[in-house]
C-alpha cells in the first residue's frame, strides 16, 4: 500500500469536512498528516490516518524559498502529496522538486459559486463521488457531560448573540439540564455567566472525548459543532449568515436551526424538545 502525504493549513471545521474524503483515500493509502497538530491529529485518534505531523517540525515554511534537508528527507518518505492550501503554482513545483513525483494541490476552500456541501467539495477533489457517512470513532471520556454550550466560532459574524445563548442555558437549567461551557483560545473575551461551570480541555483529541459521551451540544457554525457532530453527540447547530447546505455539520444526530437572521431561543427550545 502506497504512503500519501496530507498536508492541511485550514480550520477545524474545514479538516473535518475533508474527512469523508480522506477516509476513502485510506481504503488505498497509508495516509499520514501535516498541518496544526492539535487539529490534524484527530484523524490519527480516530483510525483514518497513521501519524500526524506538525508543519514546524518538518521545516514546512522552508518549501517556500529553499526547501531545507529535514523538509527533502521528510517529503521523499511518500508516494504522493496533496495540500489543500492556496497555491499559486510555487507549491506544487517546489514539492515536485524535492524528489516527489505524484503532487497534487488544491484550493482549502471550496470556490465561491459552490453551491453543493462543502464536503463533497473535497471528495471531487480526489475523484470520489460519495463516501460513507462521517463519524469519527473516538473513544468517549470516562466522565460525561449532560449539555455543552459553545458560544463562539472563529467569526463574531457566525455567533448567536451571546445573551439568547445564556437565556436558553437559564431555560434549561430550569428544566433540570446541567450545563457546561466551551471556550477555545480565540473567544478568552467572551463573558460567561456567573457561576458557569467551564469546560476545559487539553487538546482536541481529549475535547472530542468528551463530547462523544455527552448527552447534547449546543453551538454555531463552528469548528467545534463539527466536532460534536463528528463523533456522535446530539447536534443542535444554529446558523445565521453562513449557508447549512453548504457548512452544516456531518453527522446521524444533526439538527440545524436556521432565522433570519437568527433563530429565537424558543426556536432552539423547540428543536432540543423535538427529539
Amino acid at each position: 500500500m502506497n504512503r500519501t502525504l496530507i498536508i492541511h493549513t485550514g480550520g477545524i471545521g474545514d479538516f473535518l469536512l475533508t474527512c469523508p474524503a480522506l477516509q476513502r483515500l485510506a481504503e488505498t493509502s497509508r495516509i499520514h498528516l501535516a498541518g496544526y497538530r492539535n487539529r490534524v491529529e484527530l484523524a490519527v485518534a480516530a483510525g483514518i490516518a497513521q501519524r500526524a505531523h506538525d508543519l514546524d517540525d518538518v521545516e514546512f515554511s522552508s518549501i517556500f524559498a529553499t526547501p531545507s534537508i529535514r523538509l527533502r528527507t521528510f517529503v521523499l518518505g511518500y508516494d504522493r502529496v496533496i495540500a489543500w492550501m492556496r497555491d499559486d503554482g510555487a507549491l506544487h513545483h517546489a514539492v515536485e522538486a524535492c524528489g516527489v513525483t505524484q503532487v497534487q494541490t488544491f484550493s482549502g476552500l471550496p470556490p465561491n459559486d459552490w453551491s453543493d456541501h462543502a464536503s463533497r467539495y473535497y471528495l471531487t477533489c480526489l475523484g470520489f463521488d460519495d463516501a460513507p457517512p462521517l463519524r469519527l470513532h473516538i473513544r468517549p471520556s470516562g466522565m460525561p457531560h449532560d449539555v455543552v454550550i459553545q458560544p463562539g466560532s472563529g467569526s463574531r459574524r457566525k455567533n448567536w448573540p451571546l445573551v439568547r445563548f445564556v437565556s436558553l442555558a437559564h431555560a434549561l437549567e430550569r428544566s433540570g439540564r446541567s450545563i457546561a461551557w466551551c471556550l477555545g483560545p480565540a473567544e478568552g473575551g467572551i463573558a460567561l455567566p456567573n457561576g458557569a461551570r467551564r469546560l476545559d480541555s487539553e487538546s482536541l483529541v481529549e475535547l472530542a472525548r468528551v463530547l462523544a459521551g455527552s448527552r447534547l451540544y449546543i453551538g454555531n457554525d463552528s469548528g467545534i459543532t463539527h466536532l460534536a457532530a463528528a463523533v456522535g453527540c446530539r447536534t443542535i447547530a444554529i446558523f445565521g449568515p453562513t449557508d447549512p447546505r453548504i457548512w452544516a455539520p456531518l453527522g446521524d444526530n444533526v439538527t440545524v436551526v436556521r432565522g433570519n437572521p437568527w433563530p429565537t431561543v424558543e426556536e432552539v427550545l423547540a428543536a432540543i424538545e423535538s427529539h
